[in-house]
């Protein structure tokens, strides 16, 4: 299964979005990850296997939030609904030409990625791959699928002006 969840935020919240994100201490964007395929991108896990890993109670709570709205607008756009028991919550930001390996995510779950950078041109790749099948990255869409698909973020083709930020899901069928 592959839904695409188009508008879950428009482009004031987005900016107001990117703009706390970036200004927040939860993470230094001149940190990375550890992961070396794909090169190296900051990024904050705040759920781990359904447990809190990283303990900001305001951004938990914004993120569940945002979960109900997914919902709402995937009930509008595909009459589907999700259960909305979080198993991992993260965010990740990239830019100058990361991406990432193909991977799954856990069985029996469902990923959701969402684009929360506030204006993207198509130029600038990281779309989202899933199985082969490319997904533009359009700001204040969500995108939903089985865990079990492989997926990656596309590289990004040049600097931008902006970091790609993403939040990415893995929830219970």
């Amino acid at each position: 299964m592959l839904k695409i969840i188009i508008n879950v935020l428009d482009t004031t919240d987005m900016f107001d979005l990117y703009e706390a994100l970036i200004g927040n201490h939860m993470w230094n964007l001149n940190r990375s990850s550890d992961v070396t395929l794909g090169g190296r991108f900051p990024g904050c896990s705040f759920i781990v296997n359904g447990k809190t890993n990283y303990n900001d109670q305001y951004w938990i709570g914004y993120f569940r939030c945002m979960l109900d709205r997914i919902n709402q607008k995937l009930k509008e756009q595909h009459n589907f609904t999700l259960s909305i028991k979080i198993d991992s919550l993260s965010l990740n930001a990239q830019n100058d030409n990361h991406y990432t390996e193909f991977h799954t995510d856990k069985a029996n779950r469902y990923s959701i990625v969402g684009f929360l950078t506030p204006q993207w041109a198509e130029t600038w790749g990281g779309e989202l791959n899933i199985e082969g099948k490319v997904i533009k990255y359009k700001p204040g869409d969500f995108v939903l699928f089985d865990s079990e698909f492989l997926h990656k973020s596309q590289e990004l083709k040049k600097q931008l002006p902006y970091w790609r930020i993403t939040v990415a899901y893995v929830i219970e069928k």
